[in-house]
């Protein structure tokens, strides 16, 4: 169990890389049999993964830019 958290970083890692080869892959063949194996093996990747889909409800907003500065009361103007 220590040896799963210590490498959690390097499993999800590796299954998203199994999954963006997968994915190219299964484009170039017309059964959709192996699609629904990759789609089983994002929706393994979106459990296993801290920021979820956002149409799950589940999350994390994450800024797109940072919070503005307040200004410094160097930069005001002077009081009249």
């Amino acid at each position: 169990m220590i040896w799963l958290l210590d490498h959690w970083a390097e499993i999800v890692g590796a299954l998203a890389a199994l999954l963006a080869a997968a994915s190219a892959v299964t484009r170039m063949t017309p059964t959709p049999k192996d699609d629904r194996a990759v789609a089983r093996l994002r929706a393994l990747l979106a459990r296993l993964s801290l920021l979820h889909p956002a149409e799950s409800g589940r999350s994390i907003k994450l800024p797109l830019s940072p919070p503005a500065r307040p200004p410094h009361p160097d930069d005001l103007p002077p009081p009249r």
